[in-house]
């Protein structure tokens, strides 16, 4: 059927470009922005790049220019791999996905107060495979799932002391989701029953934080942030064919409840020497809350034999995880900048609820970056491998047992170039 173009959903498209993306920690990306990715996504103690805005807004004071200008483009590359006994043996279909980053700051004259507004896409999830469905005697079927969160982030910055600034931010987050195959009936008088479904929705939320940055000693800097979470109702459209066991079509309004997780970050920044920095950011997300199901409505159908409303909950049962990031920069002469980082974090995944549509099993992601001045412009370009084990799914929690029994594999490839702009 043809989706409704709402303004939100244009706007997300914008971002993410309607491509199929694979994340890193559960969906969140590690780092934002070509300067922040080369050095393993460690942000919170610089202060010389336009994702601190994202990172830590507090930073925005102690920029070292009058204020600047960035944009970056982050492509992302993945290779998914699925097998299950029915049997499969897939990869998922192999898109580049180019992700944008944007972002300007200004300092007052008298550098107490900062201001900046920027667009950054720092989450999301992803999956395209085509796979046999014996259930519903079935060949060949589309398995597809697209989930993009954008911010746009208007972000303030005050020095409070010499050493000590805070800032925050508050904008509007922005996100689209869509999931298209087979998916048993979860609940409800349905359920237990196969079903092809496509639906889709868009929604739009507050989100901020709240952040402080601390100049410990003349070498170390300290940061920490809260941002909060970006809690949505994706209003769209949906088509499903219940097999019941007879097949049942119709159309519906559909709403899914999605929630993208608050997070606490600390971080720390030391200088070995003028030339030479090392780093470590640890962050929280809190999984747990934001995805302990995925709720969906599918109300209005066009099949007066059905219900007014069905509900179908399909179940998540994510961990909390914490993500510790390493970086290291140096500065090879008075124009080129090195970068080298490494990320670990768990993966919030169960085995139970593992499923081709929802990834999240990236555990570790090795990155470089380099940085080379030209007229006092920066010309940035970083690169960022991410990887995790084989998992293994014996009897899925997921009703019907199309997911019992079956192994996901992923990687993914980030390349990133960008420009930073001070003035």
């Amino acid at each position: 059927m043809r989706h409704r173009p709402t303004l939100a959903k244009l706007l997300v498209v914008l971002m993410v470009l309607q491509a199929h993306p694979l994340w890193a920690d559960g969906l969140i990306r590690d780092g934002v922005g070509t300067i922040s990715t080369g050095r393993g996504g460690t942000n919170m103690g610089y202060a010389d790049n336009g994702a601190i805005i994202l990172d830590n807004p507090a930073a925005m004071v102690n920029i070292d220019s009058k204020g600047l200008y960035e944009a970056s483009v982050d492509t992302v590359i993945t290779d998914l791999h699925y097998t299950d006994a029915d049997p499969n043996n897939v990869h998922g279909a192999i898109r580049p996905l180019p992700l944008p980053e944007l972002a300007y700051i200004v300092r007052s004259d008298d550098e107490d107060f900062a201001a900046g507004i920027g667009v950054f896409a720092p989450a999301g999830f992803g999956s395209d495979y085509q796979m046999n469905v014996p259930a519903l005697g079935i060949p060949s079927e589309r398995y597809m799932s697209i989930g993009a969160l954008g911010k746009i982030l208007p972000a303030l910055s005050y020095r409070v002391t010499d050493k000590l600034s805070v800032g925050g931010t508050f904008g509007l987050a922005l996100s689209y989701a869509q999931l298209n195959g087979p998916l048993t009936v979860q609940n409800g008088p349905f359920a237990g029953a196969p079903t092809l479904l496509d639906t889709q929705g868009t929604g739009v939320a507050p989100v901020g934080s709240l952040a402080l940055q601390y100049l410990w000693t003349d070498d170390t800097t300290l940061g920490l942030c809260y941002t909060s979470e970006s809690k949505f109702t994706l209003r769209g459209d949906a088509t499903a064919e219940i097999f019941t066991p007879a097949p049942v079509f119709s159309t519906f309004n559909s709403k899914v409840n999605l929630v993208w997780p608050s997070s606490v970050a600390f971080g720390v920044k030391h200088d070995l020497c003028p030339h030479r920095r090392i780093s470590a950011d640890v962050i929280w997300y809190d999984w747990s809350q934001a995805f302990n199901e995925l709720n969906m409505q599918f109300s209005s159908p066009s099949n007066l034999g059905l219900p007014p409303v069905i509900q179908n909950s399909l179940p998540l049962d994510w961990r909390d995880s914490v993500s510790l990031r390493l970086g290291y920069e140096f500065e090879l002469d008075d124009l080129s900048i090195w970068r080298v980082g490494y990320v670990y974090h768990a993966s919030p995944v169960p085995n139970s609820t593992l499923n081709p549509y929802l990834d999240g099993v990236l555990e570790h992601a090795f990155s470089i970056g380099y940085s080379r001045r030209y007229h006092g412009v920066l010309l940035n370009a970083a690169y960022q491998y991410s990887f995790g084990p084989d998992r293994h799914v014996g009897t899925s929690a997921i009703i019907g047992g199309d997911f019992d029994n079956s192994t996901f594999t992923a990687q993914a490839h980030w390349a990133s170039l960008g420009i930073t702009v001070p003035f």
